[in-house]
């Protein structure tokens, strides 16, 4: 990518994005102007050269998201470096598959704390900002496997309906003050990450239920993305948008 639109002035923070979706985001935010914040459990400082020298601009900055400390540290030194955040894009996710029967209270506390309890405390951490200015976007990533769960994904799937549940309790609290947020809810999307941890048996399953049969791409979401964070969106807010190829129900 080397078309990059001139700087919009807005700064966004992008969680998970050392590859897959995280990735692809970055990519089409700082092609349309935004100065961004990158952050993953790998390193995010290749991806953030690359963007550089491709006429964008980006910074990586480690944070676990796990650990509230590190959250509230995170946050601070987001706007110690960049002044503000405009733009928040809760995408980072732990996702292990594991039968109902085998899940431990360790594990599905940990699944909540990365995929739930991160997203609302970045949501809080920058959203007062957002307030104070009169803009901002938050975008958190749901999943289609909140309406159709396979087995094995119980704690995942809660996980990603109590984010819905985060993104239209945010927006109520938000909207009287320029502030929208919404969520994607992406179907099954091939990338190194997830075509590493699943069988292709699992991507030919979700593509033939779908209405586009074909397998789904980060890039068949990044639209989605811009449209969520521009002007166009401005009374756009606490929505699911499924970005899925019509597999949504099934």
């Amino acid at each position: 990518m080397s078309d990059f639109s001139p700087d919009n002035g807005r700064v966004a923070v992008v969680t998970g994005a050392a590859g897959g979706l995280g990735e692809a985001f970055a990519w089409r935010l700082a092609a349309s102007g935004h100065t961004l914040v990158l952050t993953d459990r790998a390193p995010c400082d290749a991806l953030a050269a690359r963007i550089d020298a491709a006429g964008g601009r980006a910074i990586a900055l480690a944070c676990d998201l796990s650990e509230p400390d590190d959250i509230a540290r995170f946050a601070a030194e987001v706007i110690e470096r960049t002044g503000k955040v405009d733009v928040l894009v809760n995408n980072a996710a732990f996702m292990p598959m594991a039968p109902l029967a085998t899940i431990t209270a360790s594990l599905w506390r940990q699944i909540m704390t990365v995929n739930v309890d991160a997203a609302f405390l970045l949501a809080q951490a920058f959203s007062a900002g957002m307030v104070e200015r009169g803009w901002g976007r938050i975008v958190n990533l749901a999943s289609s496997t909140v309406w159709g769960p396979p087995p094995g994904m119980s704690a995942y799937a809660s996980s990603k309906m109590a984010v819905i549940g985060l993104t239209r309790a945010l927006a109520s609290e938000l909207g009287a003050h320029g502030v929208t947020a919404n969520a994607i809810s992406p179907g099954l999307t091939r990338h190194p990450g997830s075509a590493a941890n699943l069988p292709a048996e699992a991507f030919e399953a979700v593509r033939a239920r779908q209405f586009i049969p074909r397998t789904e791409e980060p890039d068949d979401l990044t639209g989605a993305l811009a449209f969520l964070v521009s002007d166009d969106a401005r009374f756009v807010t606490g929505q699911v948008l499924n970005v899925d190829g019509g597999g949504f129900g099934f």
